[in-house]
């Protein structure tokens, strides 16, 4: 490989903020409005023009998942504010009941007024945004990280926070800090596969729900008429030997997901579609992201035409939009202070240093072969310590969201964007905290984060609660079967 050396240069600081927000995804919108609540002077960099992060560039949907099997509400505090907002605009039904993954709850939103939404919460909490900006480096003395270089079309300059919480997804502050991680399955290093989500307009929804309702058997479950009719936005899984025959004959892609995977949106007839895929992708090569970015493009007019083909009401839809990038379920996880493992998640396990919960299901899309790990959500609620978010040898960066330190395993559960909210929230008043203190990250008391949490509405075990039960939310379907859908749960446990 050749190289090339940079002119040495001077490079303008231009801002030195208490607080640096890395990355305006979920885990950041929730870290960065924390933080400024707390009082402390906050800015968030996010390298595309609008906060969201795979809420909105990607479009993943829905906002999963934000209760448990018996309907109580785990996941609360800034993501709730969020969701309330999302309702009162008409951006958002709120939270339904999912008749797909065994979920108690999903919900589904408008990804174009969550962004407007988004950015008045954070406005409201004095956070000063920077959009249209990368991190592309740190520099770190005695285990601190003194400044970031970033890049946007002013040129190179340099932050100089006192603190920094990484939710750019891939942990890339703490990478360029030098933090030690780790990339997906331990024995081999294989990831989750890419999906590029797109929506659909012009559904029928009426002829949609009396096409299910025809083909039951096609789908996962085989729902019933009065659980068709009930649901508030339609959840739709299943057809995987249709997905295969189309697969067999050309019509479809091989690498296309082994079943159709769709959700209704909060707008007339307009329908998030999972169902393109692709594996062997690394989320943090670029060369890599650049070939899925070509080969789902394509899926996606396979998929739409084969939904046109094969399911009553799409007859006469057509693609609405695409994300603006390709969804990435995971690279680097952090070697933090402390590992989450896969049992913790399945024993519904507390922590003393506990900061946020989840309560979604153990969901790997497959590094290889075409099975889908799904244990089912609402099953288990565990906690997330805060040692997760800790990364070795730095002592003023936290990370937050799904590159947290847990197993390949237990990151098929903690990934998701309800969970990443709750896990940044904790994380902004955690460094805000420490910023009072004039502290290191692991210095800050504890108990008086998870109190303060409480006090922000947040839910956490052991902790004096009032329950919030949505008896609408309370999961019927009992380890039901996933074939129909490719799904297996090596993890089933009698309750």
């Amino acid at each position: 490989m050749e190289y090339v050396i940079e002119k040495q240069r001077e490079i303008p600081v231009i801002a030195t903020p208490e607080i640096l927000i890395a990355g305006a995804g979920p885990a950041g919108i929730g870290a960065a409005i924390a933080a400024a609540r707390s009082g402390v002077k906050t800015m968030l960099v996010e390298r595309y023009g609008f906060p969201g992060g795979n809420l909105t560039t990607a479009m993943v949907n829905p906002f999963f998942t934000f209760h448990d099997e018996k309907g109580n509400q785990v996941i609360r505090g800034i993501a709730e504010e969020f969701v309330d907002r999302m309702k009162q605009r008409g951006a958002s039904l709120g939270h339904v009941a999912d008749l797909t993954f065994d979920n108690a709850s999903m919900t589904p939103f408008d990804a174009e007024r969550a962004k407007i939404i988004l950015i008045e919460m954070l406005e409201e909490a004095g956070v000063e945004l920077l959009f249209h900006t990368w991190i592309v480096d740190a520099n770190v003395t005695n285990g601190v990280v003194e400044s970031v270089v970033i890049e946007n079309k002013s040129g190179r300059q340099a932050i100089c926070p006192q603190y920094i919480v990484d939710c750019t997804g891939d942990a890339d502050v703490a990478a360029f800090s030098g933090a030690p991680f780790a990339k997906g399955k331990e024995d081999d290093g294989s990831m989750q596969p890419a999906t590029l989500y797109f929506r659909v307009g012009g559904v029928d929804v009426t002829q949609l729900r009396n096409w299910m309702k025809e083909n039951r058997n096609l789908l996962k479950d085989s729902p019933n008429d009065e659980q068709i009719e009930k649901q508030k936005a339609i959840a739709f899984l299943g057809m995987n030997q249709l997905v295969q025959e189309a697969k067999d004959s050309g019509m479809l892609h091989s690498e296309v997901a082994p079943r159709i995977l769709m959700y209704e949106l909060p707008l007339p007839g307009i329908f998030c579609i999972n169902t393109t895929r692709i594996q062997n992708i690394d989320g943090t090569k670029t060369v890599d992201i650049t070939r899925a970015e070509i080969a789902l493009r394509k899926q996606v007019l396979e998929v739409h035409t084969f939904l046109q083909k094969h399911i009553g009401g799409f007859e006469n839809s057509y693609i609405l939009d695409t994300g603006i990038q390709v969804g990435i379920r995971e690279t680097r996880r952090i070697a933090g202070d402390y590992v989450l493992t896969e049992e913790e998640v399945l024993n519904s396990t507390s922590f003393e240093d506990g900061i946020a919960c989840g309560t979604f299901a153990i969901d790997i899309h497959p590094p290889h072969g075409k099975k889908q790990i799904f244990t089912g959500s609402g099953k288990s609620v565990y906690e997330i310590p805060y040692r997760c978010l800790v990364p070795k040898d730095l002592t003023n960066l936290l990370v937050a969201g799904r590159p947290i330190s847990a197993t390949h395993i237990a990151h098929g559960s903690i990934r998701v964007m309800a969970t990443c909210t709750a896990m940044g929230q904790a994380a902004g008043v955690a460094v805000a905290m420490a910023c009072h203190n004039k502290c290191g990250t692991r210095e800050i008391n504890i108990k008086q984060l998870r109190k303060e949490l409480v006090e922000q509405g947040q839910y956490l075990l052991n902790e004096n609660i009032e329950e919030m039960v949505d008896p609408d939310l309370i999961l019927e379907s009992e380890n039901s079967d996933g074939q129909k859908a490719m799904h297996y749960n090596p993890f089933r446990t009698k309750k």
